[in-house]
């Protein structure tokens, strides 16, 4: 398959027909090279794929690119980027190598560093990528993570490891349903490395996974264009105080907010009515869990305990998160909503600890999306619910 679509007019091709229908593609006869069509769209496929997660791989000739599930579940140029910026050493071994995303890009910050994977063709597919992108000081050992570690004396200053979260046919969330199982590993992994790094689920429940690791330094939320992508452990045999730190990525920008556990449980936050401006905070934020010291940190008070939106007189321009300007504050009731007057026949609707889930408010209202405002549903200290009418500011 690697000297198949290696050629130079195979390469061209997909080039010359990078936005074509790989499905039709699928279906066509005499094509460059003697490939054979279903691998060719199955690799135009990817190429789209990767055209927003990995754009400076598909800019170099003669890259590879896997299929499928392997394409889907590897870290996105951006995301492998950040980690690659902030570990950093002499030395590191990627202990589920996959696609070599991470792999490439932490050799950008290391010495030396070792690709681990238990997959024959996902060995010799990255192998040859790491060639075509000029990386002389990567080996390539086709293990598994645990085999891998019976079998070296080496340390390192980092081993990062990806565990597979397809248990079976179902996603899991936990550390204990992936392969590796990464909770039983920690003591082997930690006696070869300085920093464990552990990429986890977005969706996992990170008290959960701090108490399963046991020895967790700082949890990483990383989210991207308000997306939260990964959720990174950082573990180590010397205790340290733990930090959780909320990374957003917003169009080249970076939001960065550190907190401790402690900090947020003893936080005293004050609960508000609606005011002059509302604050809307980050996926990472949210997912990080920092509900009151973002509060309390930026002077906010908070519209109700399970509402996580939050308010001010003053506007707050240094907010991690939306920042909305009110424009009014209306009652709400079922029986009422057809006789609501909105300042506009187009906006964003949302939903915050309301009954009502926002395409269903969105009805209602008979609004149609567009960007002329925002409509949100929500509920206030009081447990009274209402519609708050704003404009966005940042």
């Amino acid at each position: 398959m690697i000297e198949a679509l290696s050629q130079p007019d195979v390469q061209a091709f997909l080039k010359a027909h990078a936005t074509d229908s790989p499905a039709k593609l699928a279906l066509q006869r005499h094509l460059p090279g003697g490939v054979s069509a279903s691998l060719l769209a199955s690799q135009l496929k990817a190429r789209q794929k990767a055209k927003d997660k990995l754009p400076s791989w598909l800019s170099r000739d003669g890259i590879i690119f896997p299929h499928g599930v392997a394409l889907e579940q590897c870290s996105s140029e951006t995301t492998a980027r950040f980690k690659a910026a902030r570990w950093a050493g002499q030395s590191f071994a990627d202990l589920t190598g996959g696609t070599g995303v991470d792999t490439f890009f932490f050799s950008q910050s290391f010495e030396k560093g070792v690709y681990v994977e238990a997959d024959a063709e996902r060995c010799a597919l990255a192998s040859h990528n790491f060639s075509v992108l000029g990386v002389g000081h990567l080996q390539v050992v086709q293990s598994t993570a645990e085999a891998f570690l019976a079998g070296t004396t080496d340390h390192f200053d980092l081993i990062y490891i990806d565990p597979d979260r397809r248990a079976g046919h179902k996603r899991a969330m936990g550390f204990s349903d992936s392969t590796p199982d990464v909770v039983q590993l920690l003591p082997e992994l930690l006696k070869r490395a300085a920093t464990v790094l552990i990429k986890a689920s977005p969706m996992i429940d990170i008290r959960q996974g701090i108490r399963d690791l046991g020895a967790v330094r700082k949890v990483t939320v990383l989210a991207v264009n308000n997306e939260c992508k990964e959720v990174l452990f950082e573990c180590g045999a010397a205790a340290q105080p733990l930090q959780i730190e909320a990374v957003h990525l917003l169009h080249g920008q970076e939001q960065r907010f550190v907190f401790d556990p402690e900090e947020e449980a003893t936080a005293e936050m004050t609960l508000a009515g609606v005011q002059a401006y509302l604050y809307d905070p980050n996926v990472a934020i949210t997912k990080a869990g920092a509900f009151k010291t973002v509060a309390v940190r930026h002077g906010l008070g908070k519209l109700h305990v399970n509402t996580h939106l939050y308010t001010s007189d003053t506007l707050k321009p240094d907010f991690p998160g939306r920042t909305f300007r009110v424009l009014e504050v209306l009652p709400f009731s079922s029986k009422g909503l057809k006789s609501l007057k909105l300042p506009f026949a187009k906006a964003h609707v949302m939903s915050k600890n309301f009954p009502l889930e926002a395409a269903e408010l969105q009805k209602r209202l008979k609004l149609k999306e567009g960007e002329e405002g925002f409509v949100m549903g929500v509920t206030v200290g009081n447990g009274e619910r209402v519609l708050v009418v704003a404009e966005r500011v940042n």
